[in-house]
């Protein structure tokens, strides 16, 4: 690696005179640039970008592990890297699939006992890769360990691991997942969890579709502070996740422009749980949960789309349940929600086989309530655009009920 300091020699000629002091003020510049660059900042020198692949120097992702520093960028060519595991400590490091989705596959048990990478630094970005088969001899075995700073995920696919995303307890740590899959995360004899958040500072995720999780919650967080945005989370026709979303220590929380779906086989009738756990150390602020805009398709006996069990402030705006269900158990506030019966569903597209949008006629038609104090923090401007990502919510007069806007008559949209 190059840096921006070039190196000077100097060669004197015979009998020259030098000044002393110059030389001593030479001597002493030189070890001042020195003493500078040794105590810079992680990613303050010039960065590198390490390209991985089979046709590379770097064959693969753990090679390129040893060699970056601080800052890096390592690009991985799309490929599918089999049994290979890494443990990055670098602060401020991007990782990247190029050319495609770089895809990491295990098809063991995993030697380090934690997943398929770990993540111990500050600051990273993790884009385009696929990781599945994580399994090890503890049945926690995942994808991505997270026991550093912050860390984003962006276009990321999580399929048949133990877990998906594992993290551990970090109070200054932000993670945010966007337009991301978590799809069939299943450990043997136990129930997993889709994704499973441990304490940290906050938690957002959106655009990003989750199905098939085998007997746990599709989203769990401990975090302090959620923000679940415009995203697709479901059962599927033989779906048996408990529930969708579980926040088990409180934190303040906004489930906000979700499409929901809870299939007939559900091991737990309540979609959201909040506070099953107690909320240790949670202020009035983080005793807070906003539920506002999801459409849940219910098909199981009964629902309730969300549960407060600590007693916390709940507050329910502008969902629409397709089904039997009730919008809240346990303390709340409850406004401007509607339930219409399953038979109103209009059929999906070829690709699905249901549709979050309501159709001509529909109740929940420009039928919204306004949010609290006018707070347009609270007023959804997306929707989940399949098969990730989000798309701006069009409106065509005042807002809908649900997680979606009607899109005119004859006119289907993205379901």
């Amino acid at each position: 690696m190059t840096t921006a300091l070039t190196m000077i020699r100097v060669i004197p000629t015979t009998n020259a005179i030098r000044p002393p002091i110059a030389h001593s003020w030479s001597i002493s510049i030189l070890l001042a640039l020195a003493m500078m660059l040794a105590s810079a900042a992680p990613g303050a020198l010039a960065s590198q970008t390490w390209l991985v692949g089979p046709e590379r120097k770097l064959k693969t992702p753990s090679a390129a592990a040893q060699v970056a520093a601080h800052g890096d960028t390592v690009e991985i060519d799309a490929a599918t890297y089999v049994n290979d595991y890494a443990v990055w400590h670098q602060d401020n490091l991007t990782l990247r699939g190029a050319g495609g989705m770089a895809r990491l596959h295990s098809n063991g048990l995993i030697p380090n006992g934690k997943g398929i990478w770990i993540i111990n630094g500050n600051n990273t970005v993790i884009e385009n890769l696929a990781f599945s088969g994580a399994a090890v001899q503890a049945t926690n075995g995942a994808g991505i360990r997270h026991q550093g700073g912050d860390l984003t995920l962006r276009n990321t696919y999580f399929h048949h691991n133990e877990f998906s995303v594992l993290t551990g307890p970090n109070p200054k740590a932000n993670i945010a997942v966007f337009d991301s899959r978590f799809w069939h995360q299943q450990r043997p004899a136990r129930f997993s969890h889709g994704i499973y958040i441990g304490t940290v500072g906050s938690f957002t995720i959106s655009g990003s579709h989750f199905q098939g999780t085998d007997q746990g919650h599709q989203i769990k967080s401990r975090a302090l502070e959620n923000r679940i945005l415009y995203n697709r989370i479901e059962d599927g026709d033989s779906g048996n996740s408990s529930r969708l979303i579980d926040l088990p220590n409180c934190g303040f929380s906004i489930i906000m422009g979700n499409d929901m779906h809870q299939g007939s086989y559900t091991s737990n009738t309540d979609a959201i749980g909040y506070g099953a756990e107690l909320c240790p150390g949670r202020d009035e602020r983080q005793r807070t949960l906003y539920v506002i805009n999801n459409t849940l398709i219910n098909e199981a006996p009964a629902a309730t789309l969300a549960r407060n069990h600590h007693g916390s402030h709940v507050i329910m705006l502008n969902n629409l349940i397709y089904g039997r269900g009730q919008f809240l158990a346990g303390k709340g506030s409850v406004k401007g929600n509607l339930r219409l019966p399953l038979q109103t569903l209009r059929a999906g597209p070829e690709n699905t086989m249901r549709s979050w949008r309501p159709g001509p006629g529909s109740a929940a038609i420009d039928a919204a309530a306004a949010p609290p104090a006018d707070d347009q923090a609270l007023v959804p401007n997306r929707e989940f655009l399949a098969p990730t990502g989000t798309t701006p919510r069009r409106r065509a007069g005042p807002l809908d009920i649900g997680a979606r806007e009607y899109a005119g008559e004859g006119v289907r949209g993205e379901d």
